[in-house]
């Protein structure tokens, strides 16, 4: 999956060294207080579309927030309590459920 960097320089390649610092500054800074995608247009929406010019409307911009805020959220360690891993086989919860009661 693509960073938000590779994001933002594949949608806005005309976009300015400063401006591009910015953005992605606001990105890593503030990637735990993006509840949603709604916070993070909110945060960088404005000038994302000042950047496109008249390339995308809003819904262009919110699209693009959509997919670095996705990627925020992939990037995110997962907590251990509620990671998920693949077991080597299945479970019968049929057979534990059978010997749960003969103790």
């Amino acid at each position: 999956m693509a960073t938000c960097a590779e994001i933002l320089r594949s949608e806005f390649p005309e976009i300015d060294g400063q401006v591009f610092d910015y953005v992605t500054g606001v990105l890593h800074s503030g990637s735990s207080d993006f509840e949603s995608v709604d916070d993070l247009v909110e945060a960088v929406g404005e000038l994302l579309q000042e950047v496109s010019g008249d390339s995308k409307d809003d819904a262009g911009i919110r699209a693009v927030c959509q997919r670095m805020y996705n990627t925020l959220r992939l990037a995110e360690p997962q907590s251990q309590g509620s990671s998920q891993v693949l077991l080597d086989a299945p479970i019968q919860l049929s057979k534990i459920t059978e010997n749960y009661g003969r103790r």
